[in-house]
């Protein structure tokens, strides 16, 4: 093989994987932009107040926030180190990660409220890691958090509500310890 035929075959070859490559990426490319709920991050905006705040907290709300689509605290959070890096990161002034809207992920503030309005839950059941706040009238109305190593979750539950409302998370320890003194301040408040 002379090295003219050579030179070309690999031309010819680096020419192909080239256009293999573009093609591929260009397919995927409106894949890869896409998260759970069909709009891209750019779009969402839920990160926009971090923008000129310390460097680097905008691309670590984007990739926890935005990215995996977690504007709604009804969704479980990820996996990931990324909110540790965040906090971690913050600096005096800097607000919490913009899409935690609520102290615990099974629950609003509101939906907490409600199991124990006008001082009237039925029962507050407290065992060593784990706490649960209860409402039986009409229908069972409650909240639990578990902070038991390994077994670390949250379950909100109104048979209330039309459509029932059912929520279960498995969690942190540092959010099972928030969702178990939230409950915990909540039994106080009501002399339970």
């Amino acid at each position: 093989m002379t090295s003219t035929t050579h030179s070309g075959f690999r031309t010819a070859f680096m020419t192909a994987v080239f256009i293999l490559t573009a093609g591929l990426v260009l397919s995927s490319g409106s894949v890869i932009a896409q998260t759970p709920d069909g709009e891209t991050p750019a779009n969402e905006g839920v990160c926009d107040s971090l923008i000129g705040a310390t460097p680097g907290l905008y691309g670590l709300c984007n990739a926890y926030c935005e990215a995996q689509d977690l504007d709604s605290f009804e969704k479980e959070p990820p996996r990931t180190k990324i909110l540790a890096n965040y906090r971690k990161k913050m600096k005096a002034g800097d607000p919490d990660m913009p899409c935690i809207q609520e102290p615990c992920a099974c629950w609003t503030s509101e939906e907490l409220d409600s199991i124990s309005a006008n001082g009237l839950a039925a029962a507050c059941l407290r065992q060593p890691n784990r706490i649960q706040l209860i409402d039986d009238a009409p229908l069972t109305k409650f909240a639990d958090a578990d902070k038991t190593d390994g077994r670390e979750r949250c379950r909100y539950i109104d048979l209330n509500a039309d459509p029932r409302t059912i929520r279960s998370f498995t969690i942190t320890a540092e959010e099972a310890q928030v969702c178990y003194d939230s409950l915990d301040a909540a039994c106080a408040a009501i002399g339970l």
